[in-house]
């Protein structure tokens, strides 16, 4: 793929004032082949001007402007508007290094896999870390791939740290669930992930995820539906995962009950008084628990905190709120 052309599709909506430093990181890439394809999901605040005024920096860069119909919705976009062998999905509020195209080109050179990953760092107000530092560049099965994919200090499911081909997307139909909301990338890389039969990972951190004060991972803000969506999209992955791939179906749920563990203690730090969703993620405590204390990624006292939490959510929220000081 020496030459191939990159479609790199930007989704954004009402984030104009971040978007230009976003795009002249995409435009200083050592790789040169490449099309910068901007996705106006409908921005109300002035940012679809933005997006016009980042596609005069440029001829590789274009600009679709579409209704609003969400993060899924636009990428499914990006990917039907694409002139490219290869796309990637880089957010707006994130940057990247001059290398961040080049060194997933040379891990498809190396290994002629059929997915390729880099790196990222974890981007603060004040501060950045390497998001597994000790990670090793490495050709992985589709299996172990799967499997890895679970692991949240692995490579995850995030769609702006990988290259995929359109041609294996094209061929199977591949979209985003428009229905998902958090974690929609992590169900299409699984997907995707299902129809390989080689994987290139280098962990290399060429990506720069920032985290915003009060975004939607944020612990002190309310529970809504686009936070506790990921669960939806967790429960589909073990699915599809079935019983032909038990240990990822096995950490699907297992990952269900940890999150709505956490989500318990949202609620009461926020004191919310949703009493519907209260009782499901109680539910989801019940139904999820032995998978939970059968996964071996969780250490004795987040074990402990699994059993306070089925004994008493009000005292498993105290205990924590304890720990945090």
């Amino acid at each position: 793929m020496k030459n191939s052309l990159i479609t790199v599709v930007v989704p954004v909506y009402n984030m104009g004032k971040l978007l230009p430093k976003a795009i002249d990181c995409l435009l200083q890439q050592t790789y040169k082949n490449y099309e910068i394809l901007i996705i106006d999901d409908g921005s109300n605040d002035g940012s679809s001007a933005v997006c016009d005024d980042c596609a005069l920096k440029s001829s590789s860069i274009r600009v679709v402007h579409k209704e609003n119909g969400g993060l899924s919705s636009a990428r499914n976009c990006g990917i039907e508007n694409a002139n490219g062998e290869f796309i990637i999905f880089p957010d707006p509020d994130d940057w990247v290094e001059n290398n961040y195209l080049q060194q997933l080109v040379e891990l498809h050179e190396e290994y002629n896999s059929n997915l390729e990953i880099g790196g990222h760092y974890v981007d603060y107000e004040n501060r950045s870390s390497i998001h597994n530092e000790k990670g090793k560049k490495r050709l992985l099965s589709k299996n172990e791939a799967l499997k890895v994919l679970m692991l949240p200090f692995e490579f995850c499911g995030f769609a702006w740290n990988k290259l995929y081909h359109l041609d294996i997307i094209n061929k199977h139909q591949l979209r985003f669930d428009t229905e998902l909301g958090m974690a929609q990338d992590l169900h299409f890389a699984f997907r995707y992930l299902s129809l390989c039969e080689k994987i290139a990972y280098n962990p290399s951190p060429t990506y720069h995820y920032f985290q915003h004060i009060g975004g939607v991972t944020n612990a002190k803000s309310p529970l809504t539906q686009r936070k506790t969506s990921g669960l939806k999209t967790y429960e589909k992955i073990a699915e599809l995962a079935g019983e032909e791939n038990k240990e990822v179906k096995d950490l699907a749920l297992s990952t269900i009950f940890n999150m709505s563990m956490h989500f318990v203690y949202i609620y009461y730090l926020t004191k919310m008084q949703d009493k519907e969703l209260l009782k499901k993620l109680k539910n989801n405590l019940k139904t999820y628990k032995k998978y939970f204390f059968a996964d071996k990624r969780y250490s004795a006292s987040h074990r402990l905190l699994g059993r306070i939490v089925l004994a008493n959510t009000k005292l498993y929220y105290l205990t924590k709120k304890l720990l945090k000081g």
